[in-house]
């Protein structure tokens, strides 16, 4: 097994433990019912942990948890949004949301305005960023570990 692939499953495992998510239960896909852009209200995380970014972090980026087969999902090699090549991707590091160099890139440990986390109700969750400054990190230091493992590849 690739390292690179290794890495994702340990990362998943990780995810599943920490318990946030990882119930099993179908969502529906993204042309079905598209993902709202984040409202800042604290809550108990769902099931379903969503990634957002851009401008107002109204772009989005991905399923967070659970299974690579989703379509939506960020572990998803051949998806939109865990391909290495695809414009909405933190694992492309050549575009704004997966570059070390970007102030949105959730790979720029110097970021000012990385990628959020949302739950299925668009409540915000935080940053995903390997700034350890970043305001309202929160829940992101969970995911702290694997994110700077894909960004170094």
């Amino acid at each position: 097994m690739p390292r690179e692939r290794c890495m994702l499953w340990v990362a998943l495992l990780v995810l599943c433990i920490l318990a946030i998510g990882c119930s099993g239960r179908a969502y529906a896909p993204i042309g079905a019912s598209e993902p709202t852009a984040p409202s800042i209200a604290p809550a108990p995380v769902s099931n379903k942990l969503m990634i957002f970014g851009g401008v107002d972090h109204k772009v989005y980026l991905g399923f967070l948890n659970c299974s690579e087969y989703a379509t939506d999902s960020v572990f998803n090699q051949y998806g939109t949004y865990g391909s290495q090549y695809s414009a909405t991707s933190i694992f492309n590091h050549y575009n704004e949301y997966g570059s070390a160099y970007s102030a949105e890139g959730a790979c720029n440990k110097y970021a000012s305005d990385p990628p959020v986390i949302v739950d299925g109700n668009g409540r915000y969750y935080l940053r995903l960023t390997l700034n350890e400054y970043a305001r309202d990190l929160g829940i992101g230091t969970r995911f702290m570990g694997w994110l700077a493992a894909i960004c170094e590849r």
